[in-house]
């Protein structure tokens, strides 16, 4: 049920709203211009086309800076889905950005809430709770992707420090599982982020990185193939040479011998 709605212009610069609690949900969107949440401990930074949500009796204000004109939409319900309430519920309240279309898209609905508020008619409630919706749904997808993008940033971080951890000890050549335990993951995990990362598995990244390590090792003519060998983890000179004349058509001498920085992955002759 809507209990409140606001709308049009409001200066919080000269008509701020004082700190106090809301008896139901507060969805406060500014769709042009800018306004300033204030909260018990501070006034945070002005912002523009931002969705704020608040649950039931929750202490803030808005202010805004002298002369600044804004245009709002207020609604206040007085219960929400269930959803909406537990993804709340953790973080206090809430803000989303809206995009052009959207901001335009809450004008709409808060002019059709206003007709009905002003006048009332059979399809008031179905009006209400038809915006009460699209804010739950706005609120859902805006959670959704903010989950999401939380799963592929710690996705990444892990694949990196798996990636930094084997760069480490190279010269050990740790298996996958031995990598994963040190990246607290298990070996089906980890080769599940690095598909879902790198778009590979993580033998052939690994393997890509030993070859780099040999080849900026084998530019130095006076290091020799089984120290090479040893520190990118290949245990001997001869699995070393193998392993590169199947990776690039030529072996670790012919490819020293090509004079000038040439690819690796140039057959050599």
């Amino acid at each position: 049920m809507l209990i409140y709605l606001g709308t049009g212009e409001r200066r919080y610069g000269e008509k701020p709203v004082p700190l106090h609690r809301r008896r139901g949900w507060e969805f406060q969107a500014v769709l042009q211009g800018s306004i300033s949440l204030r909260l018990p401990d501070r006034i945070l930074p002005p912002e523009s086309h931002r969705l704020w949500i608040f649950p039931p009796d929750h202490q803030h204000g808005w202010a805004g800076a002298k002369r600044q004109r804004a245009q709002v939409a207020v609604f206040h319900f007085l219960s929400v889905p269930e959803l909406v309430q537990r993804i709340v519920a953790p973080k206090g309240y809430l803000e989303i950005s809206l995009s052009r279309t959207t901001a335009a898209r809450l004008r709409l609905l808060a002019s059709h809430a206003e007709r009905y508020w002003n006048r009332p008619a059979p399809g008031m409630m179905i009006c209400y709770e038809h915006i009460l919706m699209e804010l739950s749904l706005l609120l859902c997808e805006d959670n959704s992707h903010r989950t999401r993008q939380a799963q592929e940033n710690s996705a990444q971080k892990r694949v990196d420090a798996a990636l930094q951890w084997f760069s480490t000890r190279m010269a050990e050549n740790p298996g996958l599982p031995e990598i994963a335990r040190a990246t607290g993951s298990s070996p089906a995990h980890l080769r599940r982020l690095f598909h879902e990362v790198l778009d590979t598995s993580p033998k052939h990244i690994l393997d890509q990185m030993r070859f780099q390590r040999a080849m900026q090792l084998m530019s130095d003519a006076g290091m020799k193939l089984e120290t090479i060998s040893e520190q990118c983890g290949f245990g001997s000179a001869s699995a070393f040479s193998r392993a590169f004349k199947d990776k690039f058509g030529c072996s670790p001498e012919s490819w020293r011998r090509v004079p000038g920085p040439i690819s690796p992955y140039s057959k050599v002759q």
